[in-house]
């Protein structure tokens, strides 16, 4: 799963948020740094209150397509090989988003600016409504952060406003809390700050609860195009 984001207030602070190349600049290389990002994912399947299916699972996008996602263990468990094999042929066979402009995703338009000082800048960012996205985008916040000397992002909050229906009805979003800070990055390079935080997602697949966590953020130096 991934995470997109929303809007609230009015004009002058629309405008003071429109205005600000900032945003749009920080926006960019959060996107363009999308597939440099290693992480673990932890999933767990509910039958009620009593878990059935648990797996620990890792992407890094620079392994090659077919190696971006590996199962690390179910159950509690290492995983038997071929079991792992067949899974993990399913998930690296599902098509990867193409990355576009961050425009395409984001409605730098509508923008609300929340905070502002010589520190840090705190935007409300809404995501593009007219992009095919697999929920209803105004039920998604998105907040960032940025620390204005560095020019560097510096937290991304998301939540939704209420539960709504994906997957044509079949699953339900029930909750997601994101909470990501970046710890301070060295003063050569603001890209280098890593990531600290939790984000969690809660759904349910035909009235069943799936609960997804994501932790083990590791920046990746080799790009992508080059891992075959």
């Amino acid at each position: 799963m991934r995470w997109r984001f929303l809007l609230l207030c009015f004009l002058p602070a629309v405008c003071a948020a429109a205005s600000e190349p900032l945003l749009r600049e920080v926006a960019e290389k959060w996107l363009a740094e999308r597939n440099r990002w290693a992480f673990t994912q932890h999933v767990r399947e509910f039958d009620g209150d009593t878990v059935v299916r648990e797996r620990v699972e890792r992407f890094d996008p620079t392994a090659g397509d077919g190696r971006r996602w590996r199962l690390l263990s179910f159950n509690g468990a290492p995983p038997v090989p071929e079991f792992a094999e067949a899974w993990e042929r399913r998930k690296n066979n599902q098509r990867r988003r193409k990355i576009t402009k961050a425009a395409d995703y984001f409605d730098f338009d509508r923008a609300i600016l929340l905070a502002d000082s010589a520190e840090r800048v705190r935007y409300q960012l809404p995501l593009q409504s007219g992009v095919e996205w697999l929920f209803p985008t105004d039920k998604v916040e998105l907040v960032i952060t940025i620390h204005r000397p560095t020019r560097a992002l510096e937290q991304v909050q998301a939540r939704i406003s209420e539960p709504f229906r994906v997957a044509l009805g079949l699953a339900r979003v029930l909750d997601i809390d994101m909470d990501v800070q970046m710890e301070p990055p060295p003063a050569s390079d603001p890209a280098d700050a890593k990531p600290t935080g939790s984000a969690t997602a809660v759904v349910t697949k035909l009235g069943r609860r799936v609960e997804y966590a994501w932790s083990d953020f590791t920046h990746v130096a080799s790009p992508p195009e080059f891992a075959r």
